[in-house]
Formats: structure tokens, sequence, C-alpha cells
């Protein structure tokens, strides 16, 4: 249960590794899709599997679904924080009949597609609850998702600053407005920002939450992937263009590349890749699970830099 506006109840689905002992094991979060459910992402991905070789346990959280009864209901899905903004979207066509957490708070709007119950006290709590069983390393939590799951990513990123040592959303784009932040805390918690890394996959193709932004098929309006990592570079302060780079998993029948920004004075990185496909396809041959497991991995917060140091309890504001 988690005490949102209101108790709650929330769940998640958990994979630990055999024999992980006294050992302080970093924690991989996955999001999933919106009208997903928590398991079938998890045994639709190699997390579990790469998480009992390498050590790391991982938790998948479930999005929740309270459209009211007789209305438009769009599935489980996740509030990013843009709920009753009525500039992220055009038209009339995307209205959804308004989910009972958003009509509980006057936070309906013609744009919302999802309850409104606050996924950073939900992420928090599962962190904790974890912590008060599992020896967790908090210098090495990292947050993953696709689609809505990758918009939740940028969104905790964002808004819990300096809690995840990498993220790496997965076709998943911040809307209109909400590229720097819903309360620009890239500008004023940039000290915080600059302990986390970035990695972006992303459809060529994806016309859903395209790579260039803009007003998508489903009439949503969404920040380019360009201008949210240049965001990104300049709080760590990395060239201001990004170059290509290579890696292991280039080329392929998926065409895979990538780029980053270079020179980053944080000793971090912001790198995006590209491959064939459009929105919810991968890239063959297993190679996103591959790839964000390789950059998340490589990353933890600074030796002196403990956001759970303060207080039991990390506050959400």
């Amino acid at each position: 249960m988690v005490m949102d506006y209101k108790l709650v109840n929330r769940s998640f689905y958990l994979q630990v590794p055999q024999d992980l002992g006294q050992r302080a094991a970093p924690v991989l979060i996955g999001l999933h899709a919106q009208g997903f459910q928590a398991d079938s992402y998890a045994n639709g991905h190699d997390f579990g599997n790469f998480g009992q070789a390498l050590g790391f346990v991982s938790v998948f959280p479930q999005g929740l679904d309270d459209a009211v009864p007789g209305g438009s209901d769009l599935g489980t899905g996740w509030n990013v924080g843009t709920a009753g903004d009525n500039q992220t979207c055009i038209g009339d066509e995307v209205m959804a009949d308004c989910y009972a957490s958003c009509w509980e708070q006057n936070q309906c709007g013609r744009c919302n597609w999802s309850g409104c119950y606050d996924e950073r006290l939900f992420i928090v709590s599962i962190i904790e609850a974890i912590s008060a069983v599992l020896c967790i390393d908090h210098s090495r939590i990292y947050v993953t998702g696709e689609s809505n799951g990758g918009m939740l990513a940028h969104y905790l990123v964002q808004s819990l600053p300096g809690v995840f040592a990498a993220v790496a959303p997965w076709f998943g784009s911040p809307l209109l407005g909400y590229g720097l932040g819903a309360q620009f805390e890239l500008v004023r918690d940039s000290k915080d920002c600059r302990q986390t890394a970035m990695l972006q996959l992303h459809g060529r193709d994806d016309d859903v939450m395209p790579i260039a932004g803009g007003v998508a098929g489903n009439k949503w309006i969404y920040e380019p992937l360009n201008k949210i990592q240049q965001g990104w570079a300049a709080v760590h302060d990395c060239d201001t263009t990004a170059s290509p780079t290579k890696t292991y998993w280039d080329g392929g029948t998926s065409n895979f590349h990538c780029f980053d920004y270079k020179s980053c004075s944080s000793g971090r990185r912001i790198m995006r890749c590209y491959y064939d496909g459009g929105h919810m396809d991968l890239p063959d041959n297993g190679v996103a699970d591959q790839i964000t497991l390789w950059f998340l991995l490589q990353y933890r917060l600074d030796d002196s830099w403990n956001p759970w140091a303060e207080t039991e309890t990390l506050q959400v504001v």
C-alpha cells in the first residue's frame, strides 16, 4: 500500500539473483508501456537472466488503470506529470474520459490519457521496500522503460534528480514543454541532474513518438529527441552537438547506429541510438537489452553523493 493522495494498493514484480548474500546489489527498474503488465514486460526481456549472471536486482512496477466504469479506457499507464495540461495535444480527438484519480484531484484535461497517482511516491516506496529486505547499492539504481514507460523514466530522473545513476528510455519522449522537467528541474537542479547518464533507443520510423518531435499521429505533441538530449548535454557540460560513436552492436539487420555528446565534464555520457523500425519495434537479436545494461551498469553516483542519507525517507515534492 502507498499513501498517495489516498491509500492505494500498488504492486511490482521482482527478480532477485540467487546467492545475493550481503553484497550490495545494483537495482534496475523496468517500466512497461501503456496497456501492458509488469510480469509480461519482465518475461519479454532478458534482464532477469542478466541479473542472475551479473548480480543485480530487477524490479518491474505495475501501472494502474482506474478508468471510470463505462468510460473510455486506455488501459494501464503512468502519470508523467502532465495531467490537466491542455497544451500538449491538438484538437479534441485524443480526449479520453478522465480517470478517477484525476477527477478526485481536479486534474482532468482534454490531453489526459492515464491516472493521476504519484508515480514518484510509488517508485520511492519500492526502493525503500526492497532495501528493507535486500542489501541494495543506492549508488547504482537505474531506470529504463518502453513508450509511456520511457516517458515515466524521463519524468523520474527530472523530478527525483540525483537518485538514479543512469536512465535508458526506449521510444519514449516527454510531451511538449516537459523536456527540461515539469518544474524545469534540469535548470533548477542541474548539479543533482549531473549524477545521471542517459541512453535513448528509438526506431527511425516511429510515428507515435517521432524522433523529430512535433504532432504525432495520436495528436499528442512531443519534444524532439535531439533537443531533449541537448538539454542534458548542457547539464553535463558536453559538446553542443552529437557525434557518431561506435558500439559492439553497430549495423546488423536493424541498421543500428549511435551518437553521443562527447567531452562531458561530469564523466558521464549522453547517448542515443537509432535503428530501423516503428513504435514498439526493437532491434534484432536482443540488442536493446544488451546495450541498455552495458550502458547503465557503467555508472554509479559520486562517492560523496547520497540522496538517501539525510532522512530515512527520500522526500518527494
